[in-house]
């Protein structure tokens, strides 16, 4: 049902909680949640760094850029880097943007987190 809706993209309930589960490592070494900030925000990051999007695409951004954050911190530092690797990722001429949801729901299976798909709707 949520494939169905979504079509493989995140929604923003999703994408809300996904962001909610990241964590990074803090100076002192250990593990800390990534700070969020809201859709708005990022969209305004975006357009600064002249990245547009169609709509189908703003939640799975939002998750994006604060993936960045969590996992990429030492090559991805300034919000206009971050910005570029959104753009790359979701409009890379031979991959599909679809894949993005899929790598996260195995990253939730390997580490044995449920997804409770009627919620995200």
């Amino acid at each position: 049902m949520y494939e169905d809706n979504f079509h493989g993209m995140f929604s923003r309930k999703l994408a809300k909680w996904a962001i909610s589960c990241m964590e990074m490592k803090g100076p002192d070494g250990q593990m800390k949640p990534v700070t969020m900030r809201s859709v708005d925000d990022v969209l305004e990051i975006l357009s600064a760094n002249k990245v547009e999007l169609p709509d189908e695409y703003i939640y799975t951004a939002w998750y994006l850029y604060h993936m960045t954050i969590a996992d990429y911190p030492k090559s991805l530092k300034t919000d206009e880097q971050r910005a570029m690797y959104v753009e790359e990722t979701l409009c890379d001429p031979d991959g599909d943007p679809r894949d993005i949801l899929s790598c996260f729901e195995a990253k939730m299976c390997n580490a044995g987190i449920p997804i409770y798909w009627e919620r995200m709707m």
